[in-house]
């Protein structure tokens, strides 16, 4: 979903629904609420985002849903300095932003109950 990356006077709202991620080991992304502020900086633009999103996860060893709830406050920054994490642009692909910071910031390893219970293969 592209927003226009323009000053907001109030924090906004908005539900996203990222389906296709291409993400092997996130199995859903159930749609989720977006609060965000747009704000501009005297050289940049700086985009804050907070979401609760409740994710299932693929268990490293089982390949079972794992639910996961993950928690994002962070702020993301568009303009010509070297230190901003975007080139600015009239308009932002606000889904594929947030799939960079749940991929990012995900567990790199995550476990069923049951996958305890499964043997190993020696």
């Amino acid at each position: 979903m592209n927003i226009p990356l323009l000053p907001t006077q109030q924090t906004q709202s908005m539900l996203i629904d990222i389906q296709d991620h291409h993400v092997i080991d996130i199995l859903n992304i159930p749609t989720f609420k977006l609060n965000y502020d747009i704000i501009e900086k005297s050289n940049y633009i700086q985009l804050s985002v907070q979401a609760t999103i409740q994710l299932d996860l693929a268990c490293s060893k089982t390949l079972k849903p794992v639910p996961y709830e993950m928690d994002i406050d962070t702020e993301i920054t568009f303009g010509d300095l070297d230190d901003c994490d975007f080139i600015y642009s009239k308009t932002i692909n606000i889904n594929d932003i947030l799939l960079g910071i749940i991929v990012s910031e995900k567990p790199y390893v995550i476990y069923h109950k049951d996958a305890l219970e499964e043997p190993t293969s020696s």
